[in-house]
């Protein structure tokens, strides 16, 4: 199960609980790639979580996470789960565009929560009086960014391995179409 154009990233895009992570480790495994978290590498560079980055503002956090996007965008034939909000800056995506092929992954606003319910601190979702409906907003300023990507994959009622199989068969497909 091998994708042709090997020399192309596979980026993976959604909000917080679409999958991203999850899909993409099972991706890099199935492809024998190497997988990169943006969110991971970035609390392993700077020391600190993402909610202790997020503490000193989001402005912080994303001025960080451009850095790491444009120089992961720079590897050759790697697997890529960004952060939910990186695909806001339209350079980032740039770059990551520019890398390979980008999938945008998502469910429901319900399903995503219920995901991420009582799991790592989710910086945007602090504080809110209804988490479903923040990430429905959140969902809805980012649609713009997300209908970019090379193909949109829902994540709802489907199994990680299924999804990830899901992805390696678009892409193959569409090597096929574009050789």
């Amino acid at each position: 199960m091998q994708i042709i154009d090997e020399a192309k990233n596979i980026v993976l895009i959604g909000l917080m609980g679409s999958g991203k992570s999850a899909i993409g480790r099972t991706i890099a495994k199935k492809l024998g790639r190497r997988f990169i978290d943006t969110d991971r590498y970035i609390e392993r560079k700077s020391g600190k979580t993402i909610p202790e980055i997020f503490d000193s503002g989001e402005n912080e956090f994303r001025t960080f996470e451009k850095e790491v996007i444009k120089k992961i965008s720079q590897y050759v034939g790697i697997v890529i789960a960004t952060g939910g909000g990186a695909i806001k800056d339209p350079e980032n995506f740039r770059y990551l565009k520019e890398s390979g092929w980008i999938i945008a992954l998502y469910a429901s606003p319900a399903t995503l929560y219920k995901r991420i319910e009582g799991k790592r601190i989710r910086p945007l979702l602090l504080n809110e009086g209804d988490p479903v409906k923040k990430l429905e907003e959140i969902f809805n300023e980012r649609k713009g960014m997300y209908a970019q990507a090379d193909f949109q994959v829902n994540t709802e009622e489907k199994e990680i391995d299924q999804i990830a199989d899901e992805i390696i068969s678009l892409l193959n497909t569409n090597s096929r179409i574009n050789t």
